[in-house]
């Protein structure tokens, strides 16, 4: 008949009973007392209470040590996507730009302004323009239709535009490159 411990406080096994209760070979057992992970209280001796605490806390930290290497390589492998998202996107719009699908801002600012200010100073020049006109007329009708013909010349002013303006000198230079190397 088996003896009932009330307490493992102050039990001694051996290296055979310590290798069966965590599992491993006494080879291993031995080994985990050089790496300091358990002590020995002498030849093949060893405090169970004692040997268990060390054991849990050695297993412990080894798998909290294996789910910080593996957050690092799942940041890394995401910091690796992010990279590659970023250069892939880059490459778009670089094609877009040679293309013509896209335009940088201050070519379209640039654009933008230039012909908003000459549509800006005929709109400021029509009276100038039309007042001289306007005195001698004496009907609506054709005040309106000289009104309206001037607003509608100020208007293809918006309308003609060349879009090519809206390439920058690097377009430029990159269509220029092109045609060298073709000839």
């Amino acid at each position: 008949m088996s003896k009932k411990l009330k307490s493992i406080d102050g039990l001694v096994v051996n290296t055979k009973v310590l290798a069966n209760i965590f599992g491993l070979t006494e080879r291993r057992v031995r080994q985990l007392v050089e790496e300091g992970v358990i002590d020995r209280i002498g030849h093949g001796r060893y405090d169970l209470q004692d040997s268990l605490k060390k054991y849990i806390a050695f297993l412990r930290a080894a798998a909290s040590a294996e789910v910080d290497s593996s957050k690092v390589k799942e940041n890394l492998d995401y910091e690796k996507f992010l990279h590659e998202r970023a250069k892939r996107e880059k490459a778009e719009l670089e094609l877009a730009h040679l293309k013509g699908e896209l335009h940088h801002s201050a070519d379209v600012e640039k654009v933008m302004n230039d012909m908003l200010g000459a549509f800006r100073s005929k709109l400021l020049a029509l009276p100038a323009k039309l007042a001289p006109m306007l005195i001698a007329q004496n009907t609506v009708a054709t005040i309106q239709d000289m009104l309206q013909n001037e607003i509608y010349e100020a208007l293809k002013e918006l309308s003609n535009y060349d879009p090519e303006l809206f390439y920058g000198p690097k377009y430029l230079q990159d269509i220029e490159s092109d045609d060298d190397d073709d000839e």
